[in-house]
């Protein structure tokens, strides 16, 4: 592989991101490869960037790669991540080794790796208000007051069930370390292209997870009083009223990760980076 623009998308409410982003630009000019800086907040557009990239460099942690995700899927270029995040899952490097990290991307080293997205679909009235792709997970939860939604739940057609619940995540193998798993979710392999199924605080209903196949469509239709929200990476796809439809299936386009790690290494990493790094407060 062979970069002649390499685009920066930093997060700015990191206060190390900026500074680091332009010391990259400085070393990539020097060696030849012209750059641009893109904040991560909002989130990138292809209108918004200075032009095009064969390189996606992120500054932050896995929200900025949710968000640079989103104009790099339909364009097909990867993204390699710098972690300035507490935990950095999608993430390749961190911020003390990117000069030999980059060397080694300039001379040719890494592999593409490819990941599952999900398409979330929002229907009303048999019209189509909201379509959002997400690598992490699509999620129909509840609005602002706490009460349930009902969430009548079909699969390849079939009728799996009426969840009654606070919500109901549809999350990739790579989300399932994000979401998913806060709310007792399998850890899946990010690699695998399956469908994980989640209720969130689900009340005498079915209340375990399940594993779906990658071909798998979920078609949900929403049963509540008070409006929902409908999420795809934490981001608002809708609205959600009674009666509307949501289906979730596999999205047409793939997330690309510039690699220089090996699978093994989500092994080995996984405890660590399942470890809290909150800061703690004293008194």
């Amino acid at each position: 592989m062979s970069f002649r623009t390499i685009g920066l998308i930093f997060n700015p409410r990191l206060a190390t991101a900026l500074p680091l982003a332009q010391q990259i630009t400085t070393w990539l000019s020097a060696r030849g490869v012209a750059s641009w800086l893109c904040c991560s907040d909002p989130q990138p557009t292809a209108q918004a960037v200075a032009g095009p990239a064969e390189l996606l460099v992120t500054l932050g942690g896995d929200g900025t790669i949710l968000r640079a995700m989103h104009l790099a899927a339909p364009l097909q270029i990867p993204v390699l991540g710098i972690n300035l995040g507490r935990v950095g899952f999608l993430t390749e490097t961190q911020p003390e080794t990117w000069q030999a990290v980059l060397a080694q991307v300039l001379d040719g080293g890494g592999w593409v790796e490819e990941r599952t997205l999900l398409r979330a679909t929002l229907q009303r009235d048999g019209a189509v208000i909201g379509q959002s792709d997400a690598l992490n997970d699509a999620v129909l939860s509840r609005g602002a007051l706490a009460r349930t939604v009902r969430l009548e739940t079909w699969v390849d057609g079939a009728p799996l069930t009426r969840y009654v619940a606070d919500g109901l995540i549809l999350a990739t193998a790579t989300g399932s370390t994000a979401y998913a798993y806060a709310v007792g979710g399998p850890v899946l392999p990010p690699w695998l292209d399956n469908l994980l199924l989640v209720p969130v605080a689900p009340h005498l209903t079915l209340d375990r997870p399940l594993v779906l196949e990658a071909s798998a469509v979920v078609e949900v239709i929403v049963h509540t009083t008070l409006p929902g929200l409908l999420s795809a990476d934490g981001q608002l796809t809708g609205e959600l009223l009674d009666g509307d439809r949501v289906r979730v299936e596999r999205s047409p386009l793939a997330a690309r990760f510039l690699r220089l790690r090996t699978r093994e290494d989500f092994y080995r990493t996984l405890v660590e980076r399942l470890t809290p790094r909150n800061e703690v407060f004293q008194k």
